[in-house]
């Protein structure tokens, strides 16, 4: 994972793994700690604040859950919203892509993509296949 989209999924197994230790202080410590380090743009930070958005509804909840079933971290984010969680970091993920290409930015998206569209990106080629039809 790189950058934001990185930032984002570590949030999101915090707060869904040990909610009990999250409160509005971190939340805010969190934001401007992603924000401090300059490599969020003016789009990124639309969804960075979205992402934030669904970290706290994702604590609310897990936060009530006494008797917490035995899933990872990313099963938790899906048993609690679903697609609704992902969109933002499938989103943050594209920009990546689009504003620096990298094999790490497009594994991102690649495994992001299905989770929110129901299918393969692009039929499922690889990087290599993918950066052959950027120049």
């Amino acid at each position: 994972m790189n950058g934001s989209v990185a930032a984002v999924e570590v949030l999101y197994q915090a707060v869904v793994t040990d909610p009990a230790r999250w409160n509005e202080q971190m939340f805010a410590e969190w934001a401007d700690a992603v924000a401090s380090d300059g490599a969020v743009s003016r789009q990124e930070a639309k969804y960075v604040r979205r992402a934030l958005r669904v970290a706290q509804t994702l604590h609310a909840f897990w936060l009530e859950i006494e008797d917490r079933p035995d899933l990872g971290w990313e099963s938790r984010v899906d048993l609690a919203l679903g697609l609704k969680a992902w969109r933002p970091v499938l989103a943050l993920a594209e920009i990546q892509l689009a504003t620096s290409p990298s094999e790490g930015s497009f594994e991102d998206v690649a495994k992001l993509f299905p989770l929110v569209n129901n299918q393969e990106f692009l039929d499922g080629i690889d990087y290599d296949a993918w950066q052959q039809t950027q120049t």
